[in-house]
């Protein structure tokens, strides 16, 4: 018997053991990877700026909020190596967009363009845009407010484009 118990706890010695080389792996590789966590006094406070573009198309938002059969937000966060583009495109819903890193141009249907940096941001309407990284690339949020019964963020999807407006040509 004391043999048995003896076997008994070499087993769970070695299973604690491996247990704890396991849990110490976890922490190290988490603890490895960078940290996004930033403290709500480090959040830049973003502007709402845009004279250029409809963005202060209050229909829009309206009518995204009030979907008789609701509406889903979408956050995204996303990093554009430099001078890559969105290509132009339009949503289903309006758009915000939180600059927090490098530069983003913006051009609106009516061809004005206005670049913003971290802390900045812009809201588009339902019309069509197009947004290009700066020299240092971008990192920036978007929240999407879409009706619910919308099947994509972005029409065309990802890597295509629509029409430029006639200003664009």
């Amino acid at each position: 018997m004391h043999m048995r118990g003896l076997l008994g706890s070499k087993k769970l010695l070695t299973f604690v053991a491996v247990l704890s080389v396991a849990v110490l792996t976890a922490v190290a590789a988490y603890a490895a990877l960078p940290s996004r966590d930033v403290p709500p006094s480090g959040v830049p406070h973003g502007t709402l700026a845009s004279e250029s573009v409809n963005v202060l198309s209050v229909d829009a938002f309206t009518r995204a909020i009030n979907q008789a059969h609701g509406t889903n937000a979408v956050l995204q966060h996303l990093t554009f190596t430099p001078g890559q583009s969105t290509l132009w495109h339009t949503h289903p819903g309006p758009n915000l967009v939180l600059v927090v890193g490098g530069e983003l141009t913006l051009t609106d249907n009516h061809c004005n363009v206005t670049t913003y940096t971290d802390g900045q941001g812009f809201a588009t309407g339902l019309a069509e845009h197009l947004a290009v990284a700066g020299p240092a690339g971008a990192d920036f949020y978007s929240l999407y407010f879409l009706p619910a019964d919308a099947s994509v963020l972005r029409t065309p999807p990802a890597g295509e484009s629509a029409t430029p407006p006639k200003c664009a040509s």
